[in-house]
């Protein structure tokens, strides 16, 4: 086997709790415990949120207020329309006259209230910001009123999206029919929630008259505001009271049946019902205007809300759509962010490898919308993967830029540094939403890359190295690791070529292996059928040093242990139990060989105050008593990875700053017991935001 480095597959890490997963036709979820009650480790966040960019009003970043007359709105919860674009829907939404603070001030006259708006983005470069590019209008440069309402106070005095989701060719909005605002803040009082639907891209909408959940007298219904949640088959309907007080409840429908009622089926703790007065709460009050998706960067759902006593955007995460949920961790204070309120999940940035995540954020004074982001914590779903680019035998590093230009940088390992400035390798390669990874698949001993499209097309693609550059990009395979799954990169057939590997996870848990015959990857095959679940951490490694690549994963929950299963030639065997406490939820865990004995050991990079490093040694088939072999290495927000950089046959320790200064850091492996002679091997490499390796 050439590989200098045991291949690990990507992992979920930082943020929170919790790994996410679907839950398919007839799966049954194990009971969960009552909200609140089994927490997790809290999410991590490096920071708290900034902002990037005023999304609506004077001087945002689309002009509404002169392009659509749009010059004060709240909420902006966004969904994926399916086509290439984003939806956005806004709540109560003013014109010229509007004079503010808050809602409804100023000229009567030209005040031009709308209830509700739609707006369509298909920008992907979030950095500066979110682009509108057009509106549902009733007139040229108008912004129209989509939702009917009937602004009679003690009625219907407005009527307010609260959440979206696409099926199919079919738009979904979830709203409330607002009865009456209360003199309490935060709290007012609704008639029925709804559900209503368009057929040409949100510029027309029709409320269906069935699709309602009719509040109680006592104002008590779970499901009056609403998270819609695309998952395995499944819309998940996240409901909370009217109001930002309430306890969040969870039900779910299949995706063709969103409009009946009936359909619904809602979760007690251990089981679905008819009843929506039966489910009990996934997540404890209070909780306001709710969001929920799945990050691909952790491998989780994250959940967040108005935090409204504690005056605070929150965030939370799960394995599953029905938790348990972590603890609840800042993203944004009232503190930095006076007024603040309507936190919603930008869906491509939860969709992606970047360790930013995008939301919306609302400020009642000036009664507008921002683009805000927060940076995550660890490396992500990107556990590395070999890079001797120039096939020296000592691993160099790269970086993918992931944004409009999808550069691929690398800087070459001289044994004891990263040489000069980076130098570009190819200039358009592993654009945002892509999965990149390396490793030989042509058998030259050159690492080179490889990108994972996902979604529908789900395509691969190859750039060949030939020791000073990666050459265009090249199809290898038409359908490999789709949707949400994992892919990594192994030699599983021992031909000394690299060959891909996904895991599906959720519940699942498939593996699917694609060989590599130097030219292409052959039709995926299932190599296994129940494997790293759900919440559980894949991993690609030569555990018993055959030269063929086996399987690992770690669970991070409750026992923390860590299951292998041994490549058999055209299969991989039952998992057993390989350690039985390692890399605890909240870990980075990663795989290598770091002693040089040819079996590849597990690593993981525990973060936080400590941030220490532990190395528990490959037997052959399990794993040794983890020991310490660093004491400060990649504190949270680092990217810590392995390869064998000074090219002694022991996988060393990397971690990439991913801040301002993106220095570049390397502590050699003794090969015994510890990484030692800690120094920064390169000063600028990696910028935050870019997928480093």
């Amino acid at each position: 086997m050439k590989r200098t480095t045991g291949r690990l597959l990507p992992a979920v890490l930082s943020l929170a709790s919790l790994v996410i997963g679907s839950l398919f036709a007839g799966a049954s979820p194990t009971a969960a415990a009552s909200a609140d009650t089994a927490e997790v480790k809290a999410a991590g966040v490096v920071s708290r949120a900034e902002r990037v960019a005023k999304l609506t009003g004077p001087g945002s970043t689309s002009a509404t207020d002169v392009r659509w007359q749009l010059k004060a709105t709240d909420l902006g919860i966004m969904w994926d329309n399916g086509k290439g674009e984003i939806l956005t829907a806004f709540g109560d939404s003013y014109g010229n006259g509007w004079t503010g603070p808050g809602a409804a001030v100023g000229d009567q006259a030209t005040l031009d209230w709308r209830c509700n708006l739609v707006a369509r983005s298909a920008d992907h470069n979030l950095a500066d910001g979110m682009s509108i590019d057009s509106m549902a209008t009733d007139r040229p440069g108008h912004a129209k009123q989509v939702l009917p309402c009937k602004r009679v106070d003690n009625d219907e005095l407005t009527t307010i999206p609260t959440a979206g989701i696409s099926v199919g060719d079919r738009q979904y909005m979830h709203y409330m029919s607002v009865r009456r605002w209360s003199p309490k803040g935060g709290e007012w009082f609704t008639n029925y929630s709804g559900i209503a639907y368009s057929d040409d891209n949100g510029e027309n909408w029709v409320k269906d008259a069935d699709a309602r959940w009719q509040n109680d007298a006592s104002f008590g219904n779970k499901f009056q505001m609403a998270a819609m949640l695309k998952q395995g088959g499944y819309v998940y309907l996240y409901g909370t009271r009217n109001g930002r007080f309430g306890d969040v409840f969870l039900s779910r429908v299949p995706e063709g049946q969103l409009l009946e009622p009936g359909a619904y089926r809602y979760w007690t703790g251990g089981d679905w019902v008819t009843d929506p007065y039966a489910a009990t709460p996934i997540a404890g009050a209070p909780v306001g205007e709710l969001s929920v998706q799945y990050s691909r960067y952790l491998g989780r759902f994250v959940m967040m809300y108005l935090d409204d006593p504690g005056g605070s955007i929150v965030m939370r995460t799960s394995a599953t759509p029905w938790g348990p949920w972590s603890g609840k961790q800042v993203v944004a204070s009232g503190a930095d962010y006076p007024q603040l309120y309507g936190s919603f999940i930008h869906p491509w940035s939860a969709d992606s490898n970047s360790p930013y995540l995008y939301f919306t954020m609302s400020q009642w004074q000036p009664y507008n919308v921002y683009l805000m982001r927060v940076r995550l914590t660890g490396g992500g779903m990107m556990s590395g993967s070999p890079a001797d680019f120039d096939g020296d035998l000592k691993d160099d590093i790269v970086t993918f830029t992931q944004d409009d230009r999808a550069d691929v940088y690398v800087a070459r390992s001289t044994g004891s540094g990263f040489d000069g400035r980076e130098v570009k390798w190819n200039d358009h390669f592993a654009p945002g939403g892509e999965t990149p990874l390396t490793g030989d698949f042509n058998g030259d001993d050159k690492d080179d890359a490889v990108t994972f499209t996902h979604g529908a097309n789900a395509d691969v693609y190859v750039a060949a190295s030939d020791g000073k550059s990666l050459g265009t990009g090249e199809k290898w395979h038409d359908h490999f690791a789709p949707g949400r799954e994992v892919p990594a990169v192994g030699d599983f057939d021992g031909d000394g070529i690299d060959d891909i590997i996904t895991f599906t996870r959720e519940d699942t848990a498939d593996v699917h292996v694609a060989l590599s015959d130097g030219d292409t990857f052959g039709a995926g095959q299932k190599w296994h059928d129940d494997f790293a679940p759900w919440a559980q951490f894949p991993a690609v490694g030569d555990v018993d040093g055959d030269g063929l690549d086996d399987i690992i994963a770690f669970t991070q929950d409750a026992g923390n242990d860590v299951y292998v299963a041994l490549n058999e030639g055209g299969k991989f065997g039952t998992p057993y139990k390989a350690h039985d406490h390692f890399a605890p939820e909240g870990e980075r865990p990663r795989v290598g060989d770091a002693d040089g004995d040819g079996k590849d050991d597990i690593v993981t990079f525990t973060g936080g105050e400590a941030s220490d490093v532990y190395v528990a040694l490959s037997g052959g088939k399990s794993f040794g008593t983890g020991q310490k072999w660093a004491d400060y290495f990649a504190p949270d927000g680092e990217f810590p990875y392995l390869g064998d950089y000074d090219g002694d046959g022991k996988d060393d320790i990397v971690t990439f700053t991913h801040n301002d200064l993106a220095d570049v850091y390397v502590n050699r492996s003794n090969g015994t017991d510890g990484f030692v002679d800690g120094r920064k091997w390169h000063d600028f490499f990696g910028l935050a935001g870019e997928t480093s390796l």
